[in-house]
C-alpha cells in the first residue's frame, strides 16, 4: 500500500522553469546549452526526457559537482556563486556573460503554478494521506518560491536542500523525507520532473511520476498508481 505521496516543486507545483532559454543563448550569440551548463552544470533544468529513460539512464552517484549544487547545499553564498559564473563563463560561452541581460530574461519569465496539481495534494492531505514537500532549492530564494502558493498551509514537512545540507539525488536526502513522513520509500510515491532525480527514488524502491508539461497527465499517473497499489488513507 502506499502510505505517502512526497512532491518536488520546480516542476510540479511550479510551472517548467528556463522556458525560452534557447532563444535567449541564440540572442547572444552563445552556443546552444552554454548558458545551462554555466550556471547548472548540466541541462536537466529545461526539458523532460521521457519516463523509460529515467528509469532506465544510469543515476549519478555525486549530487554536488558544480557550483549551483553548492549553492543548494548552503555551501556558497548566493553572490558568490554569481562571482563564479562570472569567472567561469568565457571558457563556457567564449565571451563575458552579460548577466543584466539574463536577470531581465528571468524577470520576464516569471514563474506560473500548476494549480492542478496544488488541488490533488490538497484532497490528499484532506483524506488523511500524509504528503511532504521535497526541494533543491537556495536559502536566499526562500522566501519567494513559498509564497508561490500556500506551501506552509498545505504542508507539514518541507525538506529544502539548503536546510539539510544534501540534494537530491543524494539517496539519502529521500530516506529523511521518508523518516520524517514516518514511512519507507517502497510505501512512497515521489513526483518530479528531473530524471536523475525520479531515477534516484526509483533505485530505492518508490514508485515514481516523472513530471512533464502537463500536470493533468502527472496526476493522472499518481492515481493510478494509488488505485493499482492501494491506500490506506486515501
Amino acid at each position: 500500500m502506499i502510505e505517502a505521496v512526497i512532491f518536488d516543486y520546480g516542476g510540479v507545483f511550479s510551472s517548467p522553469l528556463f522556458r525560452g532559454i534557447g532563444d535567449f543563448e541564440s540572442r547572444m550569440g552563445y552556443p546552444a546549452g552554454s548558458v545551462l551548463e554555466l550556471l547548472f552544470g548540466d541541462k536537466a533544468y529545461v526539458g523532460v526526457e521521457g519516463a523509460i529513460h529515467a528509469v532506465e539512464r544510469e543515476v549519478p552517484t555525486e549530487s554536488v559537482t558544480h557550483d549551483w549544487h553548492r549553492l543548494e547545499v548552503g555551501e556558497l553564498r548566493l553572490e558568490e556563486w554569481f562571482a563564479g559564473v562570472s569567472a567561469r563563463a568565457p571558457e563556457v560561452l567564449g565571451q563575458d556573460i552579460d548577466m543584466g541581460a539574463y536577470l531581465q530574461f528571468m524577470a520576464d519569465m516569471p514563474v506560473g503554478v500548476h494549480w492542478p496539481v496544488v488541488h490533488r495534494a490538497r484532497e490528499l492531505k484532506a483524506a488523511g494521506m500524509p504528503i511532504a514537500l521535497l526541494t533543491n532549492n537556495v536559502a536566499e530564494w526562500g522566501n519567494h518560491w513559498r509564497a508561490t502558493f500556500p506551501v506552509d498551509e498545505l504542508f507539514e514537512i518541507v525538506v529544502d536542500s539548503s536546510d539539510v545540507r544534501m540534494r537530491k539525488p543524494n539517496p539519502d536526502i529521500y530516506r529523511l523525507t521518508c523518516e520524517r513522513l514516518g514511512v519507507t520509500p517502497e510505501t512512497s510515491v515521489f513526483l518530479d520532473d528531473n530524471a536523475d532525480n525520479v531515477g534516484a527514488a526509483r533505485a530505492l524502491g518508490m514508485e515514481i511520476v516523472h513530471v512533464g508539461d502537463n500536470p493533468f497527465v502527472a496526476i493522472a499517473e499518481l492515481d493510478a498508481i494509488l488505485e493499482r497499489r492501494g491506500t490506506r488513507r486515501a
